[in-house]
């Protein structure tokens, strides 16, 4: 909050580099496992968030989301 009580919003964008690695398992998952890119997609934007210091919506789902990957 800005002294005088506004909210202030910015958009917020992740990019992701298509020489990194995870582009290409991201694009592997957009063409053959949509479920498995969801999964991608909101791990990077919390893990993003985290990085920055700003709070994450469900950590549990986050949480959930680390386990799933990891079986």
């Amino acid at each position: 909050f800005m002294p005088n009580s506004e909210k202030i919003s910015a958009e917020k964008i992740l990019e992701i580099n298509e020489n990194h690695e995870i582009f290409s398992k991201l694009k592997n998952a957009y063409e053959n496992d949509k479920e498995l890119l969801e999964t991608y997609t909101k791990l990077l934007y919390n893990q993003a968030r985290l990085i920055e210091g700003l709070p994450i919506d469900d950590p549990v789902e986050f949480s959930n989301n680390i386990i799933k990957l990891m079986k």
